[in-house]
C-alpha cells in the first residue's frame, strides 16, 4: 500500500512539474525568422572566374544573367555517389549545352587548384562552385539532406524539381526534356 501511495505521489510530482507554466521569455529564432535571411542576394563563386547572383523568391531563385535551365547538384569530392554521377552530368552537359547549364555546388572547403585537379581527374565540363556561399544556398533551400542532393530550375528560375541520392541519367534528361520545351 505504502509503494502505490509513493508512486501516485511520484506521478503527481511529476505532472505538476511538467505542466508548469515557465514565464521566461523563449528567445530561440523560429525557423520564420531564420528564414527571412535567407531572402537576401548571394553570390556563387565559379571555377571559371564568374560569379552567379541569385536571390530567392516564392517560386525559386531569381538568377542573374540566366536563360537556360539549370541543374545544381550538391557534392563533394570524397562522396563515392557524387563521383559516380559525374559522367552522367558531363554526358547531360554535352547533350544539351545550348538549353541546360549544369553547376556544381561543392559542399566542403577546398582551393582553387584542389578543385582544378579534381575537374581535370574527372573531364568535368560543367562550372563548380565553391566557397562559403555554397552553404548559404544549401540553407536557402532549406532542404538539403545528402549528398548528392540536385535541384532543377526552369530558365526563368522557378522550381521544377530535386533529387536526393544518386539519380539514373535517364530520369535527369526526361525531367531535363520537359523543362526545357
Amino acid at each position: 500500500m505504502k509503494l502505490k501511495s509513493l508512486i501516485i505521489a511520484c506521478l503527481l510530482i511529476f505532472m505538476y512539474g511538467c505542466s508548469k507554466n515557465d514565464k521566461s521569455e523563449d528567445t530561440t529564432p523560429t525557423s520564420s525568422s531564420i528564414s527571412e535571411n535567407y531572402d537576401r542576394s548571394f553570390t556563387l563563386t565559379l571555377n571559371d572566374g564568374k560569379n552567379l547572383n541569385m536571390q530567392r523568391n516564392s517560386e525559386g531563385f531569381d538568377i542573374e544573367d540566366n536563360n537556360k535551365a539549370i541543374l545544381f547538384t550538391f557534392f563533394t569530392t570524397w562522396c563515392p555517389p557524387c563521383k559516380a554521377e559525374i559522367p552522367h552530368l558531363v554526358s547531360l552537359q554535352d547533350k544539351f549545352k545550348n538549353e541546360l547549364r549544369i553547376i556544381g555546388v561543392l559542399m566542403e572547403e577546398r582551393t582553387a587548384d584542389e578543385i582544378s585537379e579534381f575537374i581535370k581527374m574527372y573531364n568535368i565540363n560543367y562550372s563548380i562552385a565553391y566557397g562559403e556561399s555554397n552553404f548559404f544556398f544549401a540553407k536557402a533551400l532549406g532542404e538539403v539532406v545528402g549528398i548528392p542532393y540536385s535541384v532543377l530550375y526552369y530558365p526563368n528560375g522557378k522550381y521544377a524539381t530535386h533529387y536526393i541520392g544518386l539519380v539514373l541519367e535517364e530520369m535527369l534528361e526526361s525531367d531535363i526534356k520537359k523543362v526545357i520545351s
